[in-house]
């Protein structure tokens, strides 16, 4: 489960990277006539304009609480070895206020670069402008073990950023603005700072934890179900273009992720073998059909066959392997408890929906995420399985956010492959698919080299 050699949790990483992978295919099918399934639940074929009343959840959908969990699962990873080697608390959480400049940073500067096709300029010049923008960003984030270098290499990367925004400004004619920011990346930079404090709080208590975590879902159930009872915070009505106190809302599966986390990372250190056989291997093949039915279930309204389907599906896991406990199964307990709940949520809320995000959505997304983990943590400790096309790309996420949008593209556009690409997605299905599939394999062998040679973006 842990790499020797990088002491990173490999789970995690595949999650991770299973998914952007789901996250940068869904972005490039463009064929309007496919299923409403494969796109975004409130926003379905054929205008995809966003309409609130749908209900239901597709498998595009998964994509923002699968990356929550897993950064929340990192959050252990990334602060207890310092913490424990003697880094000060104060030293720590500075880190993470500096991780957040650098993600709401971030988060702006791609807001404002998703309009460099919106310029007057020649094709030509706007691709070119993505591409630099691209290494600019590249010399800025990019970690270098040498001090000395990484300041030089950084800074350089930072006042390309700069000369390029005046650019943007001046010679492209793009109108800049503080609100236009991308808001994956600006949740995932609240998130971030909250929730790892909140788990340095929590670090060595995980039923604290556990209890911050269900403080936190009772004031969203507040925020839904009776939000006059808040009126009384008025912190809570305020927002910034740095910070959004409504994004707080997703530490419910940032912390489920961080707990998880925890639990293995202490197993990793305990050393001890897990012990998977056939019938773990058996059990995960039931978590992972568990998750295949909610996606059924919840899309076509069947909420109470998906219950009763996935109460079996529960009992059949917990049978084939209450003889046989680990960190496998403990894994599966606690995605089947969240996924259960969260389908009782269901018909409290109206219906799960994504967008606006409701504790259905929360607490079964949440589930489905851990149930997906036992799955591969079966595979990885029953067969040694690395996923190194997902793992490459789980461990370089911002790099792997970032380049199909400003490399991969713009070069295809300028090569002329592009908009033959973009055409073949709109004219069929199978032509959808392989748009769709050749730029998110393009990005897996371009994040995957990087990650080879050990170039990581800060993220």
């Amino acid at each position: 489960m842990a790499s020797t050699a990088t002491k990173r949790i490999i789970t995690i990483d595949i999650l991770r990277g299973l998914t952007i992978f789901a996250m940068i295919l869904c972005a490039n099918i463009y064929f309007p006539n496919l299923p409403a399934w494969m796109f975004h639940g409130q926003t379905p074929p054929p205008d995809f304009a966003f309409d609130p009343g749908v209900k239901g959840i597709t498998w595009v959908d998964l994509v923002f609480p699968f990356f929550l969990f897993t950064m929340g699962a990192a959050f252990p990873l990334a602060m207890r070895k310092r913490l424990e080697s003697g880094t000060s608390r104060w030293s720590v959480a500075g880190s993470l206020v500096k991780r957040w400049v650098i993600l709401t940073a971030f988060a702006i500067l791609l807001g404002n670069a998703y309009m460099i096709g919106a310029s007057t300029r020649p094709d030509l010049v706007k691709g070119l402008f993505s591409v630099a923008l691209w290494g600019a960003l590249f010399l800025a984030l990019v970690r270098v073990k040498d001090p000395k270098k990484g300041l030089i290499i950084n800074l350089s990367g930072l006042t390309m950023i700069i000369a390029m925004t005046v650019l943007a400004k001046t010679y492209m004619g793009l109108t800049l603005n503080l609100w236009n920011s991308d808001v994956i990346i600006m949740i995932l930079a609240n998130i971030a700072l909250v929730g790892g404090l909140l788990w340095m709080f929590t670090k060595d208590s995980l039923r604290l934890r556990w209890l911050v975590l269900v403080f936190i879902i009772a004031l969203k159930a507040l925020s839904s179900y009776a939000p006059q009872a808040l009126d009384w915070v008025p912190a809570m009505s305020k927002s910034g273009w740095f910070f959004n106190w409504g994004y707080l809302q997703y530490l419910v599966i940032a912390l489920a992720g961080s707990i998880v986390g925890d639990k293995l990372l202490d197993h990793a250190r305990s050393g001890q073998a897990a012990n998977i056989d056939k019938w773990h291997i058996a059990a995960g093949i039931i978590a992972l059909a568990a998750m295949i039915v909610q996606l059924w279930g919840l899309f076509t309204r069947q909420v109470l066959a998906d219950f009763i389907i996935s109460a079996v599906l529960a009992f059949a896991f917990v049978a084939l392997t209450l003889k046989r406990r680990n960190i496998m199964t403990w894994l599966g307990y606690f995605g089947f408890a969240f996924m259960l709940v969260g389908i009782i949520f269901d018909p409290i809320d109206g219906g799960i929906t994504k967008d606006y995000c409701n504790l259905s959505y929360m607490l079964t997304t949440t589930g489905m995420t851990a149930l997906t983990g036992a799955f591969v943590l079966a595979l990885e400790l029953k067969w040694n399985i690395k996923g190194r096309g997902f793992s490459g790309c789980g461990q370089n996420p911002m790099l792997a956010y970032t380049v199909t949008t400003f490399l991969i593209s713009p070069v295809l556009a300028m090569c002329g492959i592009g908009p033959w690409l973009f055409k073949l997605g709109y004219a069929s299905a199978a032509g959808a698919m392989f748009c769709g599939l050749t730029y998110t394999l393009l990005m897996v062998a371009v994040t995957c080299l990087f990650s080879k040679l050990k170039l990581f973006w800060r993220s």
